[in-house]
């Protein structure tokens, strides 16, 4: 099952994120979405690798 680990405002910032993850060997995916009628970008890993995407997005962290 995948899980939503970070929602990004833009497409630019998710995909900053998914090739973070993936750089790392991470399995990731990105859903465009819609949140209180904006446009957002769910960054998804499944929930086996949350643990190991948690790590990557502390340290991308103020680069998003």
């Amino acid at each position: 099952m995948w899980k939503a680990i970070y929602i990004a405002s833009d497409r630019a910032q998710a995909d900053k994120l998914y090739t973070a993850l993936t750089d790392e060997g991470i399995l990731a995916r990105v859903r465009e979405s819609s949140c209180g009628g904006e446009a957002a970008f769910e960054v998804q890993v499944p929930e086996a690798g949350r643990s190991d995407a948690q790590t990557v997005l502390c340290s991308v962290g103020g680069g998003l």
